[in-house]
């Protein structure tokens, strides 16, 4: 690994009725996440076709900075509230992203891959 941005990704089963309460739980972990170094983004969606299942992303500076937030003393304390809301915590992973667009502009990892 280069360096590079890494993003993470948990496909989750949320419980049915929890989902409020999910969605609340995972606020409390955001308000945490953005402030803590390396956190650059987060996404939280929902399938349109499977309610029960949703995606989590968030984008970091590094693994490290990855690391860093998984193994914060604070960090199992945050994330239990949500995780008592799931059914199934289908898979976790963390990629290196090699590529990004946003819009019409299209924007390189630091690997020097170069735009189509």
């Amino acid at each position: 690994m280069t360096g590079a941005r890494v993003r993470v990704i948990r496909m989750l089963r949320v419980r049915e009725g929890r989902e409020a309460d999910f969605v609340a739980a995972y606020q409390g972990v955001l308000e945490r996440a953005v402030r803590f170094p390396g956190h650059v983004g987060e996404q939280l969606c929902r399938s349109l076709d499977d309610p029960g299942q949703w995606l989590l992303t968030s984008e970091w500076e590094s693994l490290e900075a990855v690391r860093q937030w998984r193994t914060d003393p604070d960090h199992a304390t945050l994330v239990e509230p949500m995780n008592a809301c799931l059914h199934d915590d289908r898979w976790t992973a963390a990629f290196e992203v090699m590529a990004m667009a946003a819009g019409q502009e299209n924007r390189t990892a630091r690997r020097g891959l170069t735009s189509m």
